[in-house]
């Protein structure tokens, strides 16, 4: 029966047909799931690129604040120090003054003494 033959023939033409879209959508579906695949990677790298670069960029402020600080503190330091130097020499002028003075008062004692 060519009949049967022909109409064999056709629905395997359809079969095959069928078979062949049904490769390419697996084919498009594997390749656009590749594609989104990267794309979620280059969306993951960017936010990871962007969250080491606020790492570094706090690190640096860091860094630069405990450097302000420490200037600070050293100028802190500094007046308290130039404050000790100053009552230091105060004192110290001071302290020669009464020298000064108690050896005149030694030697007028030592004067009036040899004079009277």
């Amino acid at each position: 029966s060519v009949l049967a033959k022909v109409s064999a023939r056709i629905k395997n033409v359809e079969l095959a047909g069928a078979f062949q879209r049904w490769g390419e959508n697996v084919s498009d579906s594997l390749r656009m799931a590749t594609l989104l695949t990267k794309i979620a990677g280059r969306i993951r790298n960017v936010e990871l690129s962007g969250a080491f670069q606020r790492w570094g960029h706090n690190v640096s402020e860091s860094r630069r604040m405990k450097s302000v600080m420490r200037k600070i503190a050293l100028r802190i330091r500094n007046v308290a120090f130039a404050g000790a130097f100053q009552r230091w020499g105060e004192n110290a002028a001071q302290s020669g003054k009464m020298a000064s003075v108690m050896s005149k008062i030694a030697l007028r004692i030592k004067n009036v003494a040899f004079a009277g």
